[in-house]
């Protein structure tokens, strides 16, 4: 079993990470903390697999937590992943001498947060040190998809599709055109419907008339300048939701379509 600790002052984070940790692999075990400190004072007596924290907080940053964890018997090299929503070197290069693995910015993108995390335990497991942390070197190019191979059905051997149908999430793809190109079973399940059925719907089908004018206006955003939208709170199928947004880029980089991703708003997890 994978033993994943969160640690953010956000309750949102906090319960945006904890179910994203979930659908990591199977098996996964999560405690979640909003104090740095009562995080070091669990992992004094306790076994982790990988550390998942944010970078700025009240009374102690990512990097000096990183460097307590560290001098802990036994923790010396459990994967640490920073978020941070600074895009700024000194504090990745802070992180980094302080012994963090890798980093991610916010508003993170949930695919690569797990695909990310999943690659840090596979890491850990193999005792193998990890690549160049993010934004301290330019980012490696995807591997090239087999000829014909489609983008949202192939991702590495799992299968993008098989992980975006595990993700506690909805997600759909829209195109340029304001039709749905993919819908995953979450999405589908809220809908009532199967996710073959969406495909090729306009987004009032598929958002509902209100929902889908603030949606495809900030499709159009992203479209535009190319950039992820941050998250932001609203009414959708299932209650309260926070969606992000990201542009999806086919192989010679043009943006083809836009992911939305809605993930449901409950209570914060226990620990």
């Amino acid at each position: 079993m994978a033993m994943i600790l969160i640690l953010d002052d956000r309750a949102t984070n906090r319960s945006i990470y904890a179910r994203l940790a979930t659908v990591i692999e199977d098996d996964v075990s999560v405690e979640v903390f909003g104090d740095p400190l009562d995080a070091l004072e669990w992992l004094e007596g306790n076994r982790i697999d990988l550390v998942i924290t944010d970078f700025k907080m009240p009374g102690m940053d990512g990097a000096e937590f990183t460097r307590r964890l560290r001098a802990l018997p036994g923790k010396s090299a459990v994967p640490v992943l920073v978020v941070t929503a600074h895009d700024d070197r000194g504090f990745r290069v802070r992180a980094l001498d302080a012994g963090a693995t890798d980093f991610l910015q916010s508003p993170i993108d949930h695919f690569e947060l797990v695909t990310r995390a999943r690659n840090l335990l596979a890491l850990g497991r193999r005792g193998q040190s990890a690549p160049p942390a993010a934004g301290l070197a330019e980012p490696l190019p995807a591997p090239p998809l087999p000829p014909g191979a489609d983008p949202l059905q192939t991702h590495g051997t799992d299968g993008l599709a098989r992980i975006l149908d595990s993700l506690p999430a909805q997600v759909s793809a829209i195109d340029r055109e304001g039709r749905c190109i993919y819908a995953n079973a979450a999405m589908a399940a809220a809908l009532g419907a199967r996710p073959r059925e969406l495909v090729g719907v306009g987004a009032a089908a598929l958002f509902g008339p209100q929902r889908a004018e603030r949606s495809r206006a900030a499709d159009l955003a992203v479209l535009a300048t190319g950039a992820s939208l941050p998250p932001y709170r609203e009414e959708g199928a299932g209650g309260q939701l926070l969606t992000t947004k990201a542009p999806l880029r086919d192989a010679s980089g043009e943006i083809t379509a836009v992911i939305t991703t809605s993930i449901p708003l409950g209570p914060e997890p226990e620990r």
